[in-house]
C-alpha cells in the first residue's frame, strides 16, 4: 500500500512537472472520449432498436416487393388471414403509425375554466395490440375497454404529463381538429406501462382501440385508409426462411376497400431487421457514420495522450535503469509507469463525464425527434473508461518489454534511444493531420453539395428573393369560409407585390399514377408513367424564376388550358402545344385540359428527388373551392422579418389557440430538403473543430518537446554560425513534410468517400482540384501560427546558457 501511495505522489508530481503536456492530454482525451462515447452511442441505439420488446425474435413484419419497392403499409385484416391461414403463425396484429391520422391536439379543462393543450400521439390499433406486444394493463378493466369503442389507453408517462396522476380511469379530453372543424372527447379507458425503449411504439403517447372512424376502420367506406402495418408473430422454432418460401407459393386475399379484394405475395422480415426492408444510400447506416467521426476524433485525443505518456516513460529511461541498479524488479517499474499514466487517463474520463453532462442537453434540445439517453451515455462511459485501463495496462507492459533491451548501461549514458522513438511522434501526428483532412474536405464539399441541392430546389433565386417568398397555409374547414377575406388584405398591402393560389405549395408536384390522365393516342408506356401535376395561378411561374420556353401562359380567367414542362414535352415526337389532357386526381370525373405553353424544368418532386428530381408536370390553372390551398406571397424584402408574425395572428383569429399555423419562406422550405446534408455539415464543423484543435495541441507539445531535447543541438549550431531563419526552417521542415505526406494520404481516401457519397444523388457537385490546394493551404498556415512562436523562442535561445546547463 505504501508503494501504491508513493507512486501516486510520483505521478501527480510529474503531472504538475510538465504541466502544458499533461492539460493538453488530458483535455484533448476527455473531449475525445465524450464524443466517442456521444457518437457510438446512435450506433448502439441502431444496433438494439426494438430489442426490448418482448418476444420481439419471434416477431415479424408483413411486406411484398413491387415494382415501385418494397410495400409494408396494409389493411389491418392482411396479418389476421394470415394467422388464420398458416398454422405457423400464432397471433398477428395491426396498427396505424402516419401521423395526420393519429396525432391529436388534446385540450384538457381545469375547475377554474382555463385550458391546457398537449400535442400527442397515438396508434391505431385492434384488440390484439397488448397481448401481441406484451404490454401490461396497469388500470382499467380489459372486458369494458375491448368492448368500448375508440377505447382510450395512455401510457403511466402521458397519464404523468396530461394529469400529474395514473389515476385518470374516465377522465375526459377533447380532441380539437381545426383542419376538419371538429371537436371530439375521448374518455380514458384504461392507462398501460410505457412502451419499450428504443423502439418503433416509444414515441407514442397511448392506443386508440375499436375505433369508429371509418376511414380507419372500415373498408367498405370510400376514403379507407390502408395504411396499416401488419404484424404476425410465429410459433417457437418455425423457420422464417421455410415459412416465406412457403408464402411464396400462394396469394394472400384480404380486403382492400369497397367492393374491392386485394391480392398479394406477402412474405415476412423480422421486426429487428426492419431497416433493411427499405432502399438504402450513404445516409441509411447513419449509427456508422456518427461511430466513424466519433472514432476518428477519439484516435486524434488518443494519439496525444500516447505521445505523451510514451515520451514521458522514454524520457525516463535513465530513472528506470538507476532503479534497476538498486533492485528495482519489472513489476516494481511496471506499476510505477500504469499508475502514473492512469492517473492522467481517470482525471481525462472524470472530465469526460462532466462534459457529456453539459452537452446532452444541448443535443436533445437541436432536435426533438431524437433524444439521448443520459443514462445510457455514462453507462457508455464507464466502459470505456475500463477498456482504457486495460490498454493502459497493455501500453506499459510493451514499454517495459522494450526497456528490457536496453542495455544498463545505454539507459544510464546514451540518449541515442530516446530519438528512435521520435518516428513513432511523427507517424501519430501524420494520421492526426489526415483526420484533419479528412474532416476539413468533408466539411467542404458537403457544404458545396448541400448549396448546390438549395440553388436547384430554388430554381436559381437570390438569397434575398428566398427570404422575401412565403407560403401560407389556408388548409383546412376552420380557414377555407376565410380564404378570400385572408386574400383580399394580401393584396391590398402595399408591402406583397405577388399574391398566388396554388394547391401544393412549395413542395412540388402531387404525382398522377396510371389511370389517372389520359390523352388522344395515349401508348401504352406512356400511360403507366408517372406524371406530375400542379394546380396554381400563373402568378407561380414568376415567382419561381421559371420561364417560358414556347407557347404562352393561360389567364387567371382560363379554366380550361394547362401549360407543361420540358420534361414532358420530351415525351413527344411532337410538339404539344394545342393537345389534350384530361385528367383526374380528386373525385371519379376526368378535367380536360388544353395545353398552350412550355415551361422550363425545375426540381418539382421533392421527396425523390436524389433519384428523378424533375417529373413531367402539368400545371393548371387553380380551380376555385379547391380542397387545399397554399396561399404564396411575395413581399418586398423590408417586410420579411415581421410579415410571418403578422400573418400568424390573422389566421389564428380563426382557429383555436393551440392550433399550429404555417408559415415559411422559400428558404425554409428548401432547407427541409437539405437538412440532412446540413445537418452533416454542422457535424463534420464541430468535429474538423475538434480535431484540429487536439491535433494542434499535440503538434504544439511534440514541438516543445523536440525542441527541449535538442537545445544543445541547436546551441552548437548557433555557435557554428547559424541564423534564427536557419534554425527554424531546421525545424518546420519536418512539419511541413508531415504536412504533405498526410494530405497525400488524406486526398485519395477522401476522393473515394465522397465518390461514394455523391452516387446517392442525381444532382451533385464536381470535385476539382482547387479545393484540395485551399484545404492543405488551410491547414499549412493553421499548423504554422501553432508553431513558430515556440519554433521562434527556440531560435533565439543564448547557447552560452545552454552549454552552461547541460
Amino acid at each position: 500500500m505504501n508503494m501504491i501511495q508513493h507512486h501516486i505522489k510520483l505521478g501527480i508530481r510529474n503531472l504538475l512537472k510538465y504541466k502544458t503536456q499533461s492539460l493538453i492530454s488530458i483535455i484533448g482525451l476527455a473531449v475525445g472520449v465524450c464524443c466517442f462515447a456521444i457518437c457510438s452511442y446512435t450506433l448502439r441505439v441502431d444496433l438494439n432498436w426494438n430489442h426490448s420488446i418482448k418476444e420481439v425474435e419471434r416477431i415479424c413484419i408483413v411486406f411484398t416487393e413491387t415494382e415501385k419497392g418494397t410495400q409494408t403499409s396494409y389493411s389491418p385484416f392482411a396479418s389476421a388471414m394470415l394467422a388464420k391461414e398458416y398454422p405457423e403463425i400464432e397471433s398477428a396484429t395491426a396498427y396505424s403509425q402516419l401521423q395526420p391520422y393519429t396525432e391529436k391536439l388534446c385540450e384538457i379543462r381545469k375547475t377554474d375554466g382555463t385550458a391546457n393543450y398537449f400535442k400527442e400521439l397515438f396508434v391505431f390499433a385492434d384488440h390484439h395490440f397488448l397481448d401481441f406486444f406484451n404490454i401490461r394493463l396497469i388500470n382499467g378493466n380489459p372486458n369494458e375497454i375491448d368492448q368500448t369503442p375508440d377505447a382510450i389507453l395512455v401510457t403511466e408517462k402521458t397519464a404523468n404529463r396530461l394529469f400529474g396522476t395514473t389515476d385518470v380511469i374516465g377522465k375526459t379530453f377533447t380532441d380539437i381538429n381545426d383542419f376538419d372543424d371538429t371537436q371530439k372527447v375521448f374518455t380514458i379507458r384504461g392507462v398501460i406501462e410505457n412502451f419499450p425503449k428504443q423502439s418503433d411504439l416509444e414515441r407514442y403517447s397511448g392506443i386508440e382501440l375499436n375505433t369508429t372512424n371509418e376511414a380507419i376502420c372500415s373498408p367498405d367506406s370510400y376514403t379507407y385508409y390502408d395504411g396499416f402495418n401488419s404484424f404476425v408473430k410465429i410459433k417457437p422454432g418455425i423457420n422464417i426462411d421455410k415459412l416465406n418460401e412457403k408464402l411464396k407459393k400462394s396469394t394472400l386475399k384480404y380486403p382492400k376497400n369497397k367492393n374491392e379484394i386485394a391480392e398479394s405475395i406477402v412474405q415476412l422480415k423480422p421486426l429487428t431487421k426492419r431497416n433493411t426492408l427499405y432502399n438504402r444510400n450513404f445516409f441509411s447506416d447513419s449509427g456508422t457514420i456518427f461511430f466513424i467521426i466519433g472514432l476518428l476524433v477519439l484516435l486524434t485525443a488518443l494519439f496525444n495522450y500516447v505521445l505523451f505518456i510514451i515520451g514521458r516513460m522514454m524520457n525516463r529511461i535513465k530513472e528506470c535503469g538507476i532503479r534497476q541498479v538498486n533492485g528495482a524488479t519489472k513489476c516494481s517499474i511496471f506499476y510505477l509507469l500504469f499508475i502514473e499514466a492512469s492517473i492522467a487517463f481517470l482525471i481525462a474520463c472524470t472530465c469526460s463525464f462532466a462534459i457529456a453532462e453539459l452537452v446532452i442537453p444541448h443535443i436533445n434540445s437541436l432536435n426533438p425527434d431524437f433524444s439521448i439517453d443520459n443514462s445510457y451515455v455514462v453507462q457508455l462511459l464507464t466502459q470505456y473508461s475500463i477498456i482504457g485501463l486495460g490498454g493502459i495496462a497493455l501500453l506499459c507492459l510493451i514499454v517495459i518489454h522494450n526497456l528490457g533491451k536496453i542495455s544498463l548501461i545505454q539507459s544510464l549514458f546514451s540518449n541515442q534511444i530516446i530519438r528512435r522513438h521520435s518516428v513513432l511522434r511523427n507517424i501519430f501526428i501524420s494520421i492526426q493531420l489526415v483526420i484533419c483532412f479528412l474532416f476539413l474536405g468533408t466539411t467542404w464539399f458537403v457544404k458545396q453539395q448541400s448549396d448546390l441541392i438549395e440553388y436547384r430546389l430554388t430554381n436559381g433565386l437570390s438569397e434575398t428573393d428566398k427570404t422575401s417568398t412565403f407560403d401560407v397555409s389556408l388548409n383546412g374547414d376552420k380557414l377555407t369560409p376565410h380564404r378570400p377575406e385572408i386574400l383580399q388584405k394580401l393584396r391590398q398591402d402595399p408591402k406583397v407585390e405577388i399574391v398566388c393560389r396554388n394547391g401544393m405549395g412549395f413542395s412540388g408536384a402531387w404525382q398522377l399514377r396510371e389511370g389517372r390522365f389520359s390523352w388522344e393516342g395515349i401508348s401504352d408506356e406512356e400511360a403507366k408513367s408517372t406524371m406530375g401535376h400542379i394546380y396554381t395561378d400563373p402568378s407561380f411561374f414568376e415567382l419561381v424564376n421559371q420561364k417560358l420556353r414556347d407557347g404562352r401562359l393561360y389567364s387567371s380567367e382560363e379554366t380550361d388550358k394547362a401549360v407543361v414542362n420540358e420534361s414532358f414535352a420530351r415525351l413527344f415526337n411532337r410538339n404539344p402545344i394545342g393537345m389534350q389532357i384530361n385528367v383526374r386526381y380528386w373525385g371519379t370525373e376526368m378535367s380536360n385540359f388544353q395545353v398552350v405553353g412550355i415551361v422550363s424544368d425545375f426540381i418539382n418532386n421533392r421527396y425523390e428527388m436524389n433519384t428523378r428530381p424533375v417529373l413531367p408536370c402539368i400545371y393548371m390553372p387553380f380551380p376555385e373551392n379547391s380542397l387545399n390551398m397554399s396561399c404564396l406571397v411575395k413581399i418586398k424584402p423590408e417586410y420579411r422579418k415581421e410579415f410571418p408574425e403578422i400573418m400568424k395572428a390573422e389566421l389564428s383569429k380563426y382557429v383555436n389557440q393551440a392550433t399550429p399555423t404555417y408559415i415559411f419562406s422559400m428558404k425554409d422550405d428548401s432547407g427541409f430538403y437539405v437538412s440532412r446534408e446540413q445537418n452533416i455539415f454542422k457535424l463534420t464543423t464541430i468535429f474538423s473543430i475538434i480535431s484540429i484543435i487536439i491535433s494542434l495541441l499535440g503538434i504544439y507539445a511534440s514541438v516543445t518537446l523536440s525542441t527541449d531535447r535538442r537545445k544543445k543541438e541547436v546551441a552548437i549550431r548557433k555557435i557554428n554560425g547559424a541564423t534564427p531563419a536557419t534554425i527554424v526552417h531546421m525545424f518546420c521542415k519536418s512539419n511541413l513534410l508531415q504536412l504533405f505526406v498526410s494530405a497525400c494520404i488524406a486526398f485519395p481516401i477522401l476522393i473515394l468517400l465522397l465518390k461514394s457519397w455523391l452516387e446517392s444523388y442525381a444532382e451533385r457537385i464536381s470535385i476539382g482540384i482547387l479545393p484540395f490546394i485551399l484545404i492543405f493551404l488551410l491547414m499549412a498556415v493553421i499548423v504554422a501560427f501553432t508553431i513558430i512562436w515556440q519554433l521562434w523562442r527556440i531560435a533565439r535561445i543564448n547557447p552560452a546558457e545552454v552549454i552552461k546547463s547541460e
